[in-house]
């Protein structure tokens, strides 16, 4: 089998511009965006530049509405072909096509290994790499900390590969751009330009190949890089990280001076910390986008509540800001601090059951009526008790009305047994309400709202609970402040 290459010419040789490699009817994009097949990370490129075709002879050419074209020996052309011999700019990036060679994973005199990233194989059987690798899928099981998972996989890595530098790179899904995430030794690099090849990370994503490089001093695509020479790097494994929906980023690991160079067992040890770091990673992802729109879901029902009365606007979200400050102060967790400020963004949405006369009304409620103002605690129970998510927003969406005294509503539960996320809630929701107009009454100042909460200590509000007021007061003001100006 053969295949066509295209190779950057001076001065477009920089690291920048990987080579281009097509089989027989092989088509690929290229452009700067992470979802071209090949990444050229030049500003002077589009984000989608060109469609390129191994065709009988050539390579067939599609400008596909790049801002600087595509110029062929030299002439802008929406599409054309090029042979043996020509050249072929897009921006300022310039290649030439070269003969057909039969496929070779790189010309004699360079150092690149290339080879398909395997998705279960293994080098012969070793031990400490079998354990660390059970041990990694074990905690992938069950990680919460994404961050944390990704040092152990480089720590891991460590005992196997002994690099120097090793590192954890994501694609950043807005921009294209790769960011390090974990990095060993801690610091070594706070960028990709820090590396000592980020085209090589770019071409093994491009490529969706693992990269070996034995020996950087001697390959003459590496002889001009100024991170290659002022870091020493001598060999080098880059391996992508792939999930179903495209490219996640990379594990990236080098070795400097002396040090002997990588080895092909070696480098599949690395892919299969990478299949288990991609993983991870691509869970992570979904439980992010999952996330992401589940909060923008519970946002937009906040804002239908809040809408219903031009006097109670925002208040969903001022409640959750003075909810996180109080929870932040106590302590609560990551996961405790989700489960309050969603509790908060939906804590009044039972009152779309009470009635317009009731909910309007600008004087006091009869007993009647109060009643069933009371109820929409129960009733907002009721709307979202059977959604999954919100299963540990429960206690705040039906008990943000209770009394630390037993007199609250709607099961009149007294102190600690009271929940600790309606016990801080109440606190939060009172001092909202207090210091914002309503249809009976005007806002209280903060001074006064202040101190009807420490009034309320023992009686309405949990002791504890206006202690932590205390330390927060003034963010409680600064927040108000933000709202109301």
């Amino acid at each position: 089998m053969t295949r066509v290459y295209l190779r950057p010419t001076a001065p477009a040789v920089d690291l920048y511009a990987p080579e281009i490699c097509l089989s027989p009817g092989e088509s690929k994009t290229i452009g700067r965006a992470v979802e071209a097949a090949v990444v050229i990370d030049d500003p002077s490129i589009s984000r989608l530049h060109a469609r390129l075709t191994a065709a009988a002879g050539g390579v067939l050419i599609e400008d596909l509405g790049s801002k600087n074209g595509v110029f062929i020996n030299g002439r802008p052309q929406s599409s054309g072909s090029i042979s043996p011999g020509d050249c072929v700019r897009f921006g300022n990036v310039e290649y030439a096509l070269i003969e057909e060679l039969e496929a070779d994973p790189e010309p004699a005199g360079r150092t690149v290994v290339r080879m398909a990233v395997p998705a279960d194989a293994l080098p012969p059987f070793d031990r400490t790499a079998l354990a660390a690798l059970l041990a990694t899928s074990r905690e992938l099981m069950a990680f919460d900390d994404l961050t944390a998972l990704l040092d152990r996989v480089l720590d891991r890595l460590q005992t196997l590969l002994r690099p120097d530098r090793s590192a954890i790179l994501l694609v950043d899904r807005a921009t294209g751009e790769l960011r390090p995430s974990a990095v060993r030794p801690t610091g070594a690099y706070t960028s990709v330009s820090d590396f000592a090849s980020s085209t090589i990370v770019r071409q093994a994503l491009a490529a969706r190949e693992l990269l070996i490089i034995s020996d950087a001093g001697t390959d003459s695509r590496l002889q001009q890089a100024a991170s290659v020479m002022r870091a020493g790097v001598r060999s080098v494994i880059c391996v992508p990280l792939l999930g179903r929906t495209g490219q996640i980023g990379a594990l990236y690991a080098d070795q400097v001076g002396a040090a002997g160079a990588f080895t092909p067992e070696l480098a599949q040890y690395a892919a299969a910390f990478a299949s288990q770091a991609a993983a991870a990673l691509e869970t992570a992802q979904l439980y992010d986008d999952r996330e992401q729109h589940f909060r923008a879901t519970l946002e937009a029902f906040a804002k239908g509540i809040d809408a219903r009365d031009h006097y109670t606007a925002g208040h969903s979200k001022r409640v959750t800001t003075y909810m996180l400050a109080l929870a932040g102060a106590m302590g609560m967790k990551p996961g405790e601090l989700e489960a309050a400020r969603r509790a908060c963004m939906l804590h009044d949405i039972g009152k779309v059951g009470v009635p317009d006369a009731i909910l309007f009304k600008p004087g006091p409620l009869e007993s009647s009526e109060r009643g069933i103002m009371e109820s929409h605690a129960t009733i907002g129970h009721g709307m979202l008790e059977a959604v999954p998510f919100l299963r540990d927003a429960m206690p705040g969406i039906r008990g943000h009305h209770e009394r630390w005294d037993g007199r609250g509503y709607p099961d009149r539960l007294a102190a600690t047994d009271i929940h600790l996320q309606p016990r801080l809630m109440a606190v939060a929701d009172s001092y909202d309400a207090m210091t914002s107009d309503r249809h009976y009454r005007g806002a209280l100042p903060v001074d006064e709202a202040a101190r009807r909460l420490r009034e309320g200590s023992g009686t309405q509000f949990d002791p504890a609970a206006i202690e932590v007021f205390d330390s927060v007061e003034a963010e409680f003001r600064a927040s108000h402040a933000r709202f109301h100006r």
